[in-house]
């Protein structure tokens, strides 16, 4: 069964945003990305060019975006740490499966509100903790492990 490519909405298009945008390019059979909401026009039109993202499909901030219908599959939450919250419930409440990268919010409250978003509108949710897999982390589980 062949399915279709998950379309992706990048919120916050600084470096985090690209390396996930990246993807697409290198899996184009897995995911693409058909929207950007980012505040800084430069970066909002530079990854709309690279991913031939429509005008109509460009948003100055992730509330722009929720105004409209559901444009995509799955939002990439990659703005800046403290703006985690907001955007994860606003896009879970409209449906949007989520990957969010970390910390998932300010405090312990705010990761109760988003998971309850989650699972009150069933969206599949992940949190982007990809270090673990570098040496340097591995080299500090290795020495937290040995005690």
């Amino acid at each position: 069964m062949t399915m279709n490519p998950v379309k992706l909405a990048i919120i916050g298009a600084g470096d985090r945003g690209n390396v996930y945008a990246a993807y697409t390019q290198h899996h184009p059979d897995k995911a693409r990305v058909v929207a950007v909401a980012e505040p800084n026009e430069f970066r909002r039109r530079s990854l709309a060019e690279e991913y031939d993202i429509p005008e109509t499909h460009l948003f100055s901030d992730w509330e722009e975006l929720t105004k409209k219908e559901r444009l995509a599959d799955a939002a990439i939450i990659s703005t800046p740490d403290a703006m985690h919250e907001r955007p994860a419930i606003a896009l879970a409440e409209q449906g949007y499966h989520l990957l969010l990268e970390k910390p998932m919010a300010q405090d312990r409250l705010g990761c109760r509100r988003i998971v309850d978003a989650v699972l009150k509108n069933d969206v599949l949710f992940s949190v982007g903790h990809v270090l673990r897999y570098t040496g340097y982390t591995q080299t500090i589980k290795q020495i937290v492990d040995s005690g």
